[in-house]
């Protein structure tokens, strides 16, 4: 997601992680900093210890992502790992953010 946010961030588009490990707050705080700093994440990272936003989106297993709108719908979504940074990535972003305008 990392190259997906270079890409497209000059359009507009916002990648959000949001974690849902679980455990102590500072552990679980410490483990996902080191995480974004060993991968070098620049776009913003979030913590969901409880899963209420996992919930709410019905997530069933890591990762997922959704596709959310300027207004809020979630556009498109995919269950498990994915190259978005491939051609068939990039074309499907493209789409979603010509429909969009």
């Amino acid at each position: 997601m990392e190259k997906i946010h270079h890409l497209y961030k000059k359009n507009g588009m916002i990648v959000i992680a949001i974690s849902i490990d679980q455990g102590r707050d500072e552990k679980v705080k410490k483990l996902v900093k080191r995480y974004v700093s060993r991968k070098n994440l620049t776009f913003l990272n979030l913590l969901d210890p409880t899963a209420k936003v996992a919930r709410q989106y019905n997530v069933r297993g890591v990762p997922t992502n959704f596709f959310i709108n300027s207004r809020g719908n979630v556009v498109a979504y995919g269950a498990g790992y994915r190259e978005w940074d491939s051609e068939e990535g990039r074309k499907m972003f493209d789409q979603l953010l010509s429909d969009t305008k």
